[in-house]
């Protein structure tokens, strides 16, 4: 089901693995720190990342120090840190910000990475198909080939007003959870999730877990942003989506759509 965050709480618990979601393998946070704040990142046995939504952020880690910013989730590339288990990193607010924070458990390493425009996939999804109605600018921060030690894969998709996204409907057997902001914070959209459908609203989120496909849509006049974020299986890493059968006639690159031109 579709939940809306309604609190102004600094910090807000969206999954974990014993009561909130726990099929998601997935301890999922939204944090609101005031200027000055101060957080502190350490871990036994879990990676961790932090994706900035808005805000300014000094990152210390590794005897490495990083500042980064961003005035919103439509105009600025992706920004955030992604490290290990035992990698300490100090998380300190150069203004009133917002950001999200993603843990699982992982034995696998990695070099720690600092996210930002240089480093993020970014491509045009659907332009050209279906008189442009599924257009999205995908943003890929890490997917199995792009790091295969970590146990997530994530990055953005910004829906262009009034277009579809997750198109054609497609599915998967690993869990992924999608978290949503609007240009405006009157914006809505909808949320396909096997024969359900939810609203979305600015700052609902949405945790798949079974294997159904889950298209979305944003209306008319209203850009819809959502970070995604995939958990592997030990077993069976995420490698791609299934699509669903009966609408695969839509991928074939002369297939007429009504009204024909």
């Amino acid at each position: 089901m579709m939940n809306y965050i309604k609190s102004t709480s600094s910090e807000i618990e969206l999954t974990n693995r014993t009561d909130l979601y726990p099929d998601m393998m997935l301890y999922s946070y939204l944090i609101r720190p005031s200027k000055g704040d101060v957080k502190h990142f350490y871990s036994d046995d879990k990676e961790t990342l932090i994706l900035l939504q808005e805000g300014s952020l000094t990152l210390k880690y590794e005897d490495k120090e990083a500042i980064i910013t961003r005035s919103n989730v439509f105009d600025d590339a992706p920004v955030g840190l992604q490290f290990n288990k035992q990698v300490a990193v100090e998380v300190i607010a150069n203004e009133d910000s917002e950001y999200l924070c993603f843990q699982t458990e992982n034995d696998k390493t990695y070099p720690t990475t600092l996210f930002n425009k240089d480093n993020v996939v970014v491509v045009d999804r659907g332009a050209g198909q279906w008189n442009e109605c599924a257009t999205r600018n995908v943003r890929t921060m890490v997917d199995y080939k792009i790091n295969p030690n970590s146990n997530m894969a994530f990055g953005e998709t910004v829906n262009y007003p009034g277009k579809w996204s997750t198109f054609i409907p497609h599915l998967h057997d690993q869990p992924e959870l999608y978290y949503y902001r609007f240009n405006r914070p009157e914006g809505f959209g909808a949320s396909f999730y096997g024969d359900n459908v939810y609203q979305i609203k600015d700052r609902s989120y949405i945790c798949v877990t079974e294997k159904l496909a889950h298209p979305q849509v944003t209306a008319p006049g209203y850009a819809m942003n959502y970070f995604w974020i995939i958990r592997h299986f030990d077993d069976n890493p995420w490698t791609g989506a299934e699509n669903v059968k009966e609408h695969e006639w839509l991928l074939d690159p002369n297939c007429k759509i009504w009204p024909e031109k």
